[in-house]
């Protein structure tokens, strides 16, 4: 919810840029990434934020022709164990996770509509007792329309969770993300900037969150 989206991170790669910069501001959240071709069809992901959280992800984008682009992306993520770190004050224990992302994407002129679905493997790495085990699952679709500068998108996406720790369904639910984005089609010296807005909304309970989130993001991606 929070992680760069791959839209944004695989941005500067489109043309003949082969590796981008990119980050994100969300009031005193930061993350940052970068993101790089290894072939003309696969790309590597390496992402940090300033909770703490690692990740490299590998992709493969397949093409078959103008107007559609297939995309398969495996991400692996690490990051603190909050129970341990928050309530024993004990650093070093990591949380981690496994994410698989597909999706497929179709162009128009002037339109596109992504549409996909992720699954997430979420383990505590102090398995005494476990606190943030889950099966997390989502699909989305999202549509953008393009400019001669800019491009506006919106997307949505239903998320859902089944609780794996010794806790007693907390980490379980039924979840809906509402974003709205604005951005650049062409660099600013070799920049381009977005501006996100995003609902989250919880169904009951989801992982833990009762009510709803709206948040604000600047961000961009350096292509070079």
């Amino acid at each position: 919810m929070n992680k760069i989206s791959l839209a944004v991170a695989c941005l500067g790669l489109a043309g003949s840029a082969s590796a981008a910069v990119n980050f994100s501001l969300e009031k005193d959240f930061v993350e940052i990434g970068l993101s790089a071709a290894l072939t003309e069809r696969s790309y590597l992901f390496v992402g940090a934020d300033s909770d703490d959280w690692l990740a490299v992800g590998i992709g493969y984008k397949y093409q078959p022709n103008p107007h559609w682009r297939l995309n398969t992306y495996y991400e692996y993520g690490l990051y603190d164990d909050w129970l341990l770190n928050d309530m024993a004050d004990i650093d070093g224990v990591k949380t981690k996770s496994h994410l698989v992302d597909l999706s497929a994407t179709r162009y128009w002129q002037q339109y596109s509509l992504k549409v996909g679905a992720t699954a997430e493997r979420v383990r505590n790495g102090f398995t005494w007792i476990t606190v943030d085990d889950a099966n997390k699952y989502s699909a989305y679709a999202g549509i953008a329309r393009y400019f001669q500068h800019i491009y506006l998108s919106g997307r949505y996406e239903h998320h859902y969770a089944t609780d794996e720790s010794d806790m007693l369904d907390f980490n379980q639910g039924h979840a809906n993300e509402w974003e709205i984005s604005i951005g650049t089609m062409k660099p600013i010296w070799h920049f381009y900037p977005y501006a996100k807005v995003g609902l989250f909304n919880p169904n009951g309970t989801y992982y833990g969150m009762d009510n709803s989130q709206v948040t604000w993001t600047i961000g961009g991606a350096f292509s070079f």
